[in-house]
């Protein structure tokens, strides 16, 4: 109140009309006084929370002994005189003639660390009620009884604390409420009476320092204010009984945590549900289930891998369910849960999974290791040792097991039990093994006693009373912060303390005796009370508080950051503008040891409000929190003397000791470092983040008891073993390094250096002149550098985002995200798709990854294999569908699909099988067209050389590129040779299919179309065509120059088919007889000097067919308009094909008198009107040649952007999966590491998130 009358005066100076104001101020200050005490006396008379008002009136002990001891140690110059004195604190050293800018810094300091101790004197009063109303209720007796006995003054500081710890331990161990009440009359008194009546505060600084701080000057009246005092008291005694009449009726103790008083109610608003920890059994026997019903199998007719473990199984299950009283359905559901994990884990005996030497002894072995892992660790972090059943040879029941193995048979199916019935209390992991624990222990001890329980006795007396409070909490309208929930309850199973009560609500000591005829020992949990009590009186873990405050200590570490760096950026720009020299420099900037004290304090008492008031806090867990709050807060204490003492003038006595300034500085230093080993033992293990993991995760005692105390939140940190690897640690710490570089050089160029030069001008009037206010240039200061501060915190994000965009921007070319972008990018990776398809979507041990990495495009389209399927393909094309190459010999059909599902081209058959289905999704929901869907999928012809084919939207166009290269004009075209001239075609591995593919699909067209009549004329020009291509003699026999012709009119040919074909009817019946006429022609390649023969003979029954074909005339005239425009085209293709022949080569030549006799027959294709129709309706009727039909006219016909899909949306998710497919992601996991998929056990549905409103 001191400091705020003299800041008021000052301000007062400065104002116009300076008479008014100090006369209007001098005349309102006393009535002023009165009401603001009035008002404290009533707003803290009526707290009724005993662990609120013991840390406000601990708060304001604590700041009051710091202001009066503090202030002689400031060297006098700590406080302006209270009542208009001007001379300084007696007796606080001989360092005389401080000028008023020091005595102001001094000042400003005192209040400083009066503040802090305020806020720690809260924070020691919340943690220690009991002990804290003691020592303020002596502290206040003991200051009011040294005020009427003057003699008594010497000895108040020894005899106060001695007295106030004498009742500290009197309010722990017997009555705290009395302590309480004469702590609030006494404390609350004094505020008052401080606050009310001017010279107050200075005559209880004199009586606590036995003499007059401000020296003879000001004259005080000891027995007036001392009666002052006694009479404020006695006002706060009324005023305390009149708001809560109530309290002088009961002076028992109360709880710091879930107790109350008469007059005063607990500090714990947790909701505490009104529900009865013995119920009543409600568990009602089910209609029996049929006979020939089961779950999933007969337990009388298992499978052979269940039936391996059913007898273990089954026996365990039937005592158990006996002696605990499980549902039998539930039993029996939980039994074949148990035998199908058993038969899963049988992989674990395969030596391609696990080598010999790692392999369990058993998959019994396996599972228990598995399901119990967890429970080893809660039994680790208890201190017990784990239950499990140890079966002897003789108990082991009907079980024929060796006793290792039975045993842990039994402590699965007990686990397994346990949790089929848990319903909702699935939630709390813990809580399941707390009740596993318990009942193991309780089988251990009277599993010999063939107890039997009714079935649904664990139901009604175990599960039922902890969902009941579970309920109770999560349908409680309360505030979240006042109701427990799942994980609150769930954090008392990992207390200690939850073992001191049983499992069950039903007590042991009133079963029938002779359910435990053989056992002698109390039985467990006898004299115990229920779970259900302790999960009653179970604190809440958790508290969050809905306050910007919240957020402050989120981001504590991220505040402190900004708060120093700036400090030391103005500290930098200062010393550059006002030319320090390094050590004056250096003194400064260490003032940051004095901002991380000061903020770690901040930060303690912030954890100190977030627990306060209903979370239960440990011995250790308070200890560590007073002792870092308490040892931090005296070191802040004598940095900021041993600073002051720095800065001051020259050399001077202060503790007993003349010393220099230096010499202070270096004790600041040596004290500094001491609270700085938090923040260096903290970054070394943020370095190598293992350390802090096995820190964490210890259960030396000394190591935790070493984190209680430095690291008290630790104690709720729960992801303590997720730690990153060291490299990703030093791309991390590379990031933040270079961004936080680059930040301080940008603020303190444009943000902190441009505020030198006006700091220093407003800061030079107040030096230089001295009727300048410090309260003014402070303000000013502050609504200078308060822009730029938070500029400079907001900026970092800024920054932050700028960075994330470069290091996104190299994680994404490293992991070669966005690679592909368009259709163009899908066609150019294409051929990479399905080997990075198996590696990412299939699991190592897919039969796809284990055989050669070659895929189909990539296979030899010129070896022998090839070759020979080929020809054997075209030799018979017109025989049944389906039987071109397996025919009915089913050796035949094995072969075939063991070369179909070669493994170099496993892969591209299983990513055909998922992009087909990408592909009709697509259509299903209307995004592309049938056609756009035709020619986006992959291919499949039964009976073809080949399992898939390219989609047409990957070949499109690519033919018309092939013939580009081939017309390319070389250095020497017409000797060039098949090596040169197709090397770019076969280099390319989509030409090359596509090529590969319009012969094929060309050939098998054709063929059709030709029909028996001209097989053998076609089948030998194309046995020639293979040869050539084989022996490499194409550009012998071929004018490359000439084959854009021949596909020119291939498309036209394949335009006239799928157009015509697709709306065509095929006749009823067939038109032709079917039986061509005898011919002399052999059906295979001829030796040179016969073919010339044969050719000559054909040429001349041609012309002699010619001469009397006007004469013929059928009978009947079939008009076909397809049949015609096919004929045309089709004349048009052979002659292209003539045309392309190189007739100076003799098999050129044979190949075009073939072809010039396949035009001239007249029972063929091209003659007989009959037989051409029955082709076409052939074609009709068939579906494989409409989808030849549509695959060769995109191969041929379609320009690359005619079947690229037209909606943006199937483009966008097109490129998106493909795209993702080259992503650098984990390959897929191994099929063993699947989890099991065994059974679904339903548990009640309950909300346990926040709803809309919250």
């Amino acid at each position: 109140m001191a400091v705020v009358v003299s800041l008021m005066r000052s301000w007062a100076t400065l104002t116009s009309n300076e008479i008014y104001i100090s006369s209007l101020i001098a005349t309102a200050m006393p009535y002023l006084r009165i009401v603001v005490a009035l008002i404290i006396l009533w707003s803290m008379s009526g707290i009724t929370k005993p662990r609120m008002m013991t840390a406000y009136l601990s708060g304001i002990n604590v700041a009051f002994y710091t202001w009066v001891y503090l202030g002689p140690m400031f060297h006098g110059a700590a406080t302006l005189p209270m009542e208009g004195s001007s001379s300084s604190w007696s007796n606080s050293g001989n360092v005389v003639g401080h000028t008023r800018r020091e005595v102001e810094g001094t000042q400003v300091a005192l209040v400083l660390m009066s503040f802090f101790a305020l806020c720690v004197g809260c924070a020691l009063g919340s943690l220690l009620p009991r002990p804290f109303s003691g020592l303020n209720a002596g502290l206040g007796l003991t200051l009011l009884v040294t005020c009427f006995v003057p003699a008594l003054e010497e000895w108040f500081v020894v005899a106060g604390p001695a007295i106030g710890l004498v009742c500290a331990i009197f309010a722990g161990r017997f009555n705290s409420i009395l302590a309480l009440l004469l702590s609030n009359i006494v404390t609350l008194g004094g505020l008052v009476y401080v606050t009310a009546i001017p010279k107050a505060l200075l005559y209880l600084q004199t009586v606590a320092l036995s003499y007059n701080p401000s020296g003879p000057a000001v004259q005080l009246d000891p027995h007036y204010l001392s009666l002052a005092w006694v009479v404020t008291c006695a006002l706060t005694a009324g005023a305390i009984v009149y708001r809560d009449q109530a309290i002088l009726r009961n002076f028992q103790g109360y709880s710091s945590i879930d107790g109350s008083v008469a007059g005063l109610t607990s500090d714990d608003e947790t909701f505490k549900p009104n529900t009865s920890t013995t119920p009543k059994p409600v568990y009602t026997q089910p209609t029996p289930k049929n006979a020939d019903s089961f779950n999933m199998f007969n337990p009388a007719n298992l499978p052979p891998r269940l039936s391996e473990y059913a007898n273990m199984v089954y026996s365990a299950c039937e005592d158990l369910g006996n002696f605990f009283g499980f549902q039998d359905s539930s039993v029996r559901n939980q039994a074949e849960h148990l035998l199908i994990l058993l038969s899963n884990n049988r992989r674990y005996m395969n030596s391609h999974i696990l080598p010999p030497a790692l392999q369990p002894p058993s998959p019994i072995h396996a599972l228990h290791a598995k399901v119990f892992s967890n429970y080893m660790k809660w039994c680790r972090y208890q201190g017990v040792s784990p239950n499990f059943s140890k079966l002897s040879p003789t108990s082991s029941g009907g079980m024929t097991a060796p006793p290792n193995v039975a045993s842990r048979v039994v402590d699965l199916v007990l686990f397994f039990c346990v949790w089929g019935e848990a319903c909702n209390i699935r939630h709390m992991p813990e809580c399941l093994w707390f009740l596993y624990h318990k009942m193991m222990e309780e089988y251990a001890l009277g599993g010999e006693s063939q107890r039997s329980l009714y079935a649904g006795h664990y139901l009604d007396f175990v599960v039922t009373p902890i969902v009941n409070i579970l309920s109770a909490n999560m349908k409680s309208k309360v505030d979240h912060v006042n109701k427990r929930n799942y994980d609150d309850f769930n954090e008392f199973f990992w207390s200690r303390d939850c073992l001191q009560y049983r499992y069950s609500v039903d007590d042991p000591s009133e079963r029938d005796i002779e359910d435990f005829a053989g056992v002698t020992a109390p039985m467990p949990g006898e004299g115990c009370k229920p779970i259900t009590e302790g999960m009653l009186a179970a604190p809440k873990t958790f508290l969050e508080k809905r306050s910007w405050l919240r957020g402050v200590m989120a981001m504590s570490r991220i505040v402190e950051w900004h708060i120093v760096t700036f400090y030391l950026l103005s500290v930098l720009a200062f010393s550059h503008d006002l030319v320090w020299g390094w050590v004056y420099t250096l003194k400064v900037a260490s003032g940051v040891f004095w901002l991380f004290n000061s903020l770690a304090i901040c930060w303690g008492l912030l954890e100190v409000w977030s627990s306060y008031p209903g979370i239960h806090l440990s011995g250790t867990a308070i200890f560590g929190s007073v002792f870092v709050l308490v040892a931090r807060f005296l070191i802040l204490v004598y940095q900021t003397l041993y600073l002051t003492w720095t800065f001051g003038p020259g050399k001077g006595s202060y503790l007993g000791i003349e010393a220099d300034a230096t010499f202070w500085w270096w004790q600041y230093v040596w004290l500094s470092l001491l609270c700085m080993t938090p923040y260096i033992l903290e970054s070394l293990t943020n370095l190598f983040p293992v350390v802090t993991t096995m820190l964490f995760t210890s259960r030396n005692d000394y190591i935790q008891t070493f984190l209680n105390i430095l690291f008290p939140i630790s104690r709720l940190y729960t992801g303590k073993e997720m730690h990153e690897s060291f490299g990703h640690t030093a791309v991390y710490v590379f990031f933040w390094a270079t961004l936080i570089a680059w930040k301080l050089f940008f603020s303190y160029v444009f943000e902190v250096y441009s505020m030198v030069l006006p700091t220093i001008q407003l800061t030079d009037d107040y030096a230089n002149f001295p009727d300048q206010s410090l309260l003014k240039m402070s303000l000013l200061l502050v609504l200078r550098w308060l822009p730029q501060f938070i500029v400079y915190c907001i900026d970092m994000s800024i920054w932050y985002a700028v960075w994330q965009a470069f290091a996104g921007t190299s994680v994404g070319f490293s992991d070669h995200l966005g690679d592909i972008r368009s259709i163009k990018d899908i066609r150019n990776s294409f051929g990479r798709a399905p080997e990075h398809f198996c590696a990412k979507m299939l699991s190592p041990d897919a039969g796809s990854r284990r055989g050669s990495s070659g895929s189909i495009l990539a296979s030899d389209g010129n070896s022998m294999e090839h070759l020979d399927s080929r020809k054997q393909s075209l030799s018979n094309p017109n025989l049944a569908e389906g039987q071109s190459l397996l025919g009915n010999d089913p050796h035949k059909l094995q072969g075939y699909v063991n070369r179909l599902l070669d493994v170099r081209i496993q892969k591209w058959v299983m990513f055909s099988t998922v992009w087909n289905e990408v592909i009709d999704h697509f259509r299903e929901e209307d995004l592309i067209s049938n056609l756009e869907r035709d020619y986006m999928k992959f291919s499949r012809f039964d009976g073809f050389s080949q399992a898939i084919y390219l989609p047409v939207f990957q070949t499109a166009g690519v033919v018309e590129e092939s013939l580009a290269l081939l017309e390319r004009p070389g250095d020497d075209d017409e000797h060039a040779s098949d090596d040169t001239l197709f090397a770019p075609i076969c280099n390319h591995v989509t030409m090359r299919t596509a090529v590969s593919e319009v012969w094929e699909l060309g050939c098998y067209v054709l063929l059709k179309l030709l029909g028996p009549v001209h097989n053998d004329d076609a089948v030998y020009i194309m046995n020639y065509v293979l040869k050539w291509v084989e022996s490499g003699t194409v550009c012998d026999h071929v004018k490359i120059t000439q084959m854009r012709g021949v596909v020119q009119s291939l498309i036209q040919l394949v335009g006239v088919l799928s157009k015509g074909v697709s709306r065509r009817k095929p006749a009823a019946s067939r038109r032709s007889t079917g039986k061509p006429k005898a011919r002399k022609e052999p059906s295979g390649p001829p030796a040179r000097g016969i073919r010339r023969a044969i050719s000559a003979n054909s040429l001349a029954s041609a012309e002699a067919l010619e001469s009397t074909r006007p004469a013929l005339a059928e009978d009947v005239v079939i008009i076909d308009a397809l049949r015609d425009s096919t004929r045309d085209k089709f004349r048009a293709l052979i002659n292209s094909i003539k045309g392309m022949m190189n007739a100076s080569n003799p098999e050129s030549k044979d190949v075009m008198d073939r072809l010039t006799f396949a035009l001239s027959m007249e029972n063929g294709f091209f003659w007989d009107d009959a037989y051409a129709s029955d082709a076409l309706d052939d074609f009709a009727r068939s579906g494989i040649v409409k989808s030849v039909l549509t695959k060769l006219k995109g191969l041929v016909a379609c320009h690359p952007d005619e079947v690229e899909p037209k909606s943006k949306e199937a483009r966008r998710r097109l490129t998106f999966f493909v795209n993702s497919l080259f992503m650098d992601m984990p390959n897929a996991p191994s099929i063993h590491d699947m989890f099991s998929w065994n059974v679904l056990t339903p548990y009640y549905k309950e909300s346990v998130t926040l709803s809309k409103g919250e």
